[in-house]
């Protein structure tokens, strides 16, 4: 089943890919209020990050009396592939090869980035 963000979810998700540490609700609520007209409720923002981590799309660890969330996937880019990858496996593997074949500046960065994560 495909990960489909919605607007809050999605907004929610730019705060914590923005973070350099791990986020607590409070925190993300804060930042999204910043230029609201109409703030957003606590208990909103909780259940946001608490779907977005039953989804698999925010990692929580217990913090005090909440949790600290940190992005399961790096980027809106990530989560994409994750869910062609899911949504077709190795024949969107395959095809992805096949088009980096034909490309040579493709296949380069995509080589360069293999070598930078491992």
């Amino acid at each position: 089943m495909a990960v489909v963000l919605g607007a809050l979810e999605g907004e929610v998700m730019r705060v914590c890919w923005g973070a350099e540490k791990p986020v607590t609700v409070r925190q993300v609520l804060d930042e999204l209020n910043t230029d609201r007209t109409q703030p957003l409720a606590y208990t909103t923002v909780m259940t946001v990050m608490s779907r977005l981590a039953e989804k698999g799309v925010l990692n929580r660890a217990p913090q005090g009396r909440g949790y600290a969330y940190t992005p399961a996937v790096a980027d809106e880019a990530a989560l994409a592939v994750r869910e062609v990858l899911r949504a077709h496996g190795d024949a969107a593997v395959a095809r992805f090869a096949a088009e980096a074949a034909l490309d040579p500046g493709l296949r380069d960065r995509l080589l360069r980035l293999l070598e930078e994560s491992s």
